[in-house]
């Protein structure tokens, strides 16, 4: 089963900003935060398909060693 944390208190003063990250075993992280809750809550949802992209085709991403 996969989780997802969103931490909605983080914010910074972008509008928006979002990143994924893979970490070593594999985990990847998803992050967004903004000054625009709607704006995050959209860049939660694309950071959100971006890891599962990811997770699918990590080279993509340069994943791969």
């Amino acid at each position: 089963m996969d989780a997802w944390e969103f931490e909605t208190l983080l914010y910074t003063d972008q509008v928006v900003r979002w990143s994924t990250l893979r970490r070593v075993g594999g985990v990847i992280d998803v992050r967004a935060s903004g000054t625009d809750e709607v704006a995050v809550a959209a860049a939660f949802a694309a950071a959100c398909a971006q890891a599962v992209d990811r997770a699918r085709d990590p080279g993509k991403y340069g994943d791969e060693g």
